[in-house]
């Protein structure tokens, strides 16, 4: 093989390698479970918020990361007297709030929302319908990781 045909394949190789990298991504989706969540309003009188119901429901949600924590989806899919319930929204930040606790700031077309995972106390607690000041409403849900295999805390490698 001469020097020419030699620095080619080199040239070949080394963009295949760098497309191959480039195009790879980590994608990590963790789901919860949750059988109850604890319904809370904003009450402006009073400056604080207020239990309105405690809902034993099932209701899943979804937090897919795409490539890192601050890019991806969230999805929370409940059931409410008898209604199916879907709350979504991108990922547009995440913050570490503790050393075990952190918080995904999430966005539509028609609303911002917060949500925070505290594995402690296995609860996760999302924050939405807000106004300039806070969020209006809050839900608290207890939950477990998804028993099913590969559907929870799972990180897949793929390539376009």
């Amino acid at each position: 093989m001469s020097t020419n045909q030699m620095k080619t394949t080199c040239t070949i190789l080394f963009l295949c390698l760098f497309s191959i990298g480039m195009r790879a991504q980590i994608d990590i989706q963790k789901r919860f479970q949750s059988d109850s969540r604890k319904y809370y309003v904003w009450n402006n009188e009073y400056e604080k918020y207020e239990l309105q119901e405690t809902e034993y429901e099932n209701s899943v949600i979804d937090i897919r990361e795409i490539g890192s924590k601050t890019n991806g989806y969230i999805v929370i899919s409940m059931i409410d007297n008898g209604q199916s319930r879907l709350h979504h929204g991108s990922i547009y930040n995440f913050t570490k709030d503790s050393e075990t606790e952190g918080s995904w700031s999430i966005k539509s077309k028609f609303m911002k929302a917060k949500l925070t995972y505290n594995p402690k106390d296995n609860t996760i607690t999302y924050l939405y319908d807000a106004d300039n000041k806070r969020y209006l409403k809050l839900m608290i849900f207890s939950v477990a990781p998804d028993e099913l295999p590969n559907a929870s805390l799972k990180a897949i490698v793929k390539s376009d």
